[in-house]
């Protein structure tokens, strides 16, 4: 199978989007084969359902190798309509208005992308979706209570915990996957962050393809810790997140207990484009 591609790289949460029509039962084999070392080599995968051609006035959707929603993927594919100029893009001023559809988020999604002085490099805000629920969640270990903030959106929930709290990442992973087997969900991520120095390292697992990944920075992870920091002082948050591949911003407006807005804003590189040939 030769399939045509883009890899993109926000805050070197590496992307590939497969730019051919795919049959969706084929979407998780392929992404793994995709994201193995000895492919393209990836954190993740997305699948453009409609042909990305210069005279098309079609709106293009973003489907995400197990039907979640990721908002780096998101605001990266927004980028790349730009670097192709994709006729449904406007312009006003310096930005362009971009909007897409998304697997994990019922509604169209909106992003603002600024061209940086590199053909290939872009500033790229989205506003992410909003969470279902938001609330306390302990898990036991080892006899000992841990502490969570869980925040689940459509697509996938997100566990914040203190970093130092956690003996073992591994452990703690299976603990939750445990814990998450007995609910029907399409992804998980466990945001380790260290509350004294303020930098985030995610884990994100995939059900519809079965992949666990530690990612250098997260979106929908990010998006949750705001939430998280908002939910436990009770107030807005903007702040600037630094992970292993780079720094994320983002901003939650809060009121009367719950997020009403949320924005994450960071850079993206186009990487690579062209062709791969995958055995399957």
């Amino acid at each position: 199978m030769i399939l045509h591609y883009v890899k993109v790289n926000p805050a070197q949460n590496m992307t590939v989007f497969v730019l051919d029509q795919v049959p969706r039962k084929d979407h998780a084999e392929i992404s793994r084969k995709l994201m193995s070392y000895d492919s393209i080599h990836a954190e993740q995968i997305g699948f453009i359902e409609k042909t990305i051609l210069p005279d098309s006035t079609e709106s293009l959707r973003l489907q995400m190798m197990g039907g979640e929603f990721c908002g780096n993927a998101s605001r990266s594919f927004a980028a790349y309509m730009v670097y192709t100029e994709y006729p449904s893009i406007q312009k006003k001023g310096k930005d362009f208005v971009v909007p897409i559809q998304v697997s994990g988020w019922e509604k169209n999604v909106e992003c603002i992308v600024t061209p940086l002085k590199q053909k290939n490099r872009f500033r790229s805000r989205i506003q992410m979706p909003l969470p279902k629920d938001v609330g306390a969640q302990e898990f036991i270990v080892q006899g000992e209570t841990i502490s969570t903030i869980r925040v689940d959106f459509f697509g996938i929930t997100h566990f914040i915990v203190d970093k130092d709290l956690v003996r073992s990442s591994l452990e703690f992973y299976n603990i939750v996957k445990s814990k998450m087997n007995e609910e029907n969900y399409e992804a998980f991520g466990i945001m380790f962050y260290n509350f004294e120095e303020k930098n985030l390292v995610p884990l994100v697992y995939v059900k519809g393809t079965d992949t666990m990944c530690w990612e250098k920075s997260c979106a929908s992870g990010t998006a949750a810790l705001g939430v998280c920091l908002s939910y436990l002082d009770d107030v807005d948050t903007t702040a600037d997140i630094v992970q292993t591949g780079g720094i994320l911003n983002i901003n939650v407006k809060w009121l009367d207990g719950e997020a009403t807005e949320i924005y994450l804003d960071g850079e993206v590189e186009i990487v690579s484009e062209g062709t791969v040939l995958l055995n399957l």
